[in-house]
């Protein structure tokens, strides 16, 4: 019978280089796609052939389709939004505010927020719409 000599098992190390590289790529990519992404309210803009594209100010406020409204992303209520947008634009300088609305909500609703919106202290009321494509 033939014997074969028993090689000792030599001890693997795992290629640490490739996989850091993988582990730095992705990191990268993360990074620079989270600055771009926003949270958006899933809303259909109405579009205004006068529209122009304006400096975004830190202040947003979102009424959804169903009529649900947001604060800077922020779910609150009606009965809300006077209390919170009085903090928030107490402690500014510019005291103005974005509109998002779905072009599908009541135009009395976006009447009572701009008007709780002034109340609270906003200034400048920007309404956000999309510009119609010729």
């Amino acid at each position: 019978m033939l014997e074969f000599e028993k090689k000792s098992p030599k001890t693997r190390w795992l290629e640490l280089a490739p996989m850091i590289d993988v582990v730095f790529l992705l990191l990268i990519f993360f990074m620079l796609t989270s600055i771009y992404a926003k949270p958006m309210l899933p809303v259909n803009l109405p579009e205004a052939e006068t529209a122009t594209v304006q400096d975004e100010p830190d202040i947003t406020i979102g009424i959804t389709r169903s009529g649900g409204l947001s604060l800077n992303t922020r779910n609150i209520t009606l009965d809300q939004l006077p209390e919170e947008l009085a903090e928030l634009l107490s402690v500014r300088r510019d005291k103005s505010i974005r509109l998002i609305a779905d072009k599908a909500v009541n135009f009395g609703l976006v009447i009572t927020v701009m008007d709780i919106a002034k109340k609270s202290g906003a200034d400048n009321i920007a309404v956000v719409t999309e510009k119609v494509q010729e």
